[in-house]
């Protein structure tokens, strides 16, 4: 809609940074999104407001195409709303997309099937050993993605959260985000506080590691794919988006999907440790929060997995797009 006619209805609706005052619904979305909740190209003021003209560009494409044909990493039950609102493009879900070895059932399983080769970096090897003599949901994993790099203070309110929670972590921090950490003078007290409760490694198998039993929840930067394999493993979230389109996701998360909590900002956009500790709390714990959040988590690994599995809903939509082929 933002690159369809709607660009300035929209940004005047989130002209104002007040949550509470300005809010658009849009054909799809089954709710009401305020100025936090809607991807960062629509802010102008915006510091990554550079991919406004990628997108643009893609869908300039597209609209020389008479209903062109879409395929979209997602499935029926998770997004029915959406796979259907855009009458331009036929919209077709054949997600999750993950390696067969992370299927529960079924012929479609091969052990040996667990990357699409696609990984940015070369995993860490010790992690898994770790991770396996852990106590099952015990491990609160932590990735904000390849592209991310948070600030000094930002990264230091999320470590002494992790160190007053007192829970065994397992924190990617590459080295993009490392090498701006020692621009700034890591903490190197602070970092040998947390290698004694947590492991930190600079890059990992994501779904080897959310597959894995000790998982009880992920703090993720609620980009697209990591959302979806949360889901599809079944991990609850605590939710921390920084760009593009991860603050939509992370209200969907919050609120329609209902299988995490999402952290909420002071007024200088940084997220601290209290504010951490208090959803960590509610995501891991045994509270009425907490069980609704992990049955939830369950319904939609069970949902994700059957659309993928012979006979599901994407593995369907893919084989009738081959034939046509």
């Amino acid at each position: 809609y933002y690159f369809h006619g709607y660009e300035d209805l929209i940004r005047d609706n989130m002209g104002k940074n007040d949550d509470h005052s300005s809010w658009i619904r849009l054909p799809g979305l089954p709710l009401e999104l305020r100025s936090r909740d809607v991807p960062s190209i629509l802010d102008a003021e915006n510091a990554n407001n550079f991919t406004a003209p990628l997108f643009k560009r893609l869908f300039e494409l597209l609209d020389k195409e008479s209903k062109p044909k879409v395929l979209v990493n997602t499935f029926e039950s998770l997004e029915p709303e959406a796979l259907r609102s855009i009458s331009k493009f036929d919209m077709i879900g054949i997600g999750p997309l993950i390696p067969s070895a992370f299927l529960d059932y079924g012929k479609e399983k091969d052990p040996s099937d667990t990357s699409f080769g696609g990984d940015l970096f070369q995993s860490s090897k010790d992690y898994k050993q770790w991770l396996n003599l852990k106590p099952k949901r015990s491990v609160i994993y932590v990735s904000f993605g390849s592209i991310s790099v948070l600030s000094k203070q930002q990264t230091e309110e999320i470590g002494r959260a992790l160190l007053d929670y007192g829970r065994p972590f397992l924190w990617v921090i590459t080295e993009k985000q490392r090498n701006a950490e020692e621009k700034e003078k890591e903490d190197h007290e602070l970092r040998e506080e947390l290698e004694k409760l947590g492991k930190i490694v600079p890059w990992c198998s994501q779904m080897e590691v959310l597959s894995n039993p000790s998982m009880g929840c992920f703090m993720t930067h609620c980009g697209w794919n990591s959302t979806l394999e949360s889901l599809v493993c079944g991990v609850p979230m605590v939710a921390f988006p920084q760009w593009i389109d991860q603050r939509t996701n992370a209200k969907l998360v919050e609120d329609v999907w209902k299988t995490g909590l999402r952290v909420k900002a002071n007024k200088d956009g940084i997220v601290e440790r209290d504010e951490i500790k208090r959803c960590l709390d509610l995501v891991m714990e045994d509270g009425e929060i907490g069980e609704e959040i992990r049955r939830n988590a369950e319904k939609w690994k069970d949902l994700g997995r059957e659309a993928a599995m012979e006979g599901g809903s994407s593995y369907k939509n893919f084989k009738a797009f081959v034939s046509e082929l």
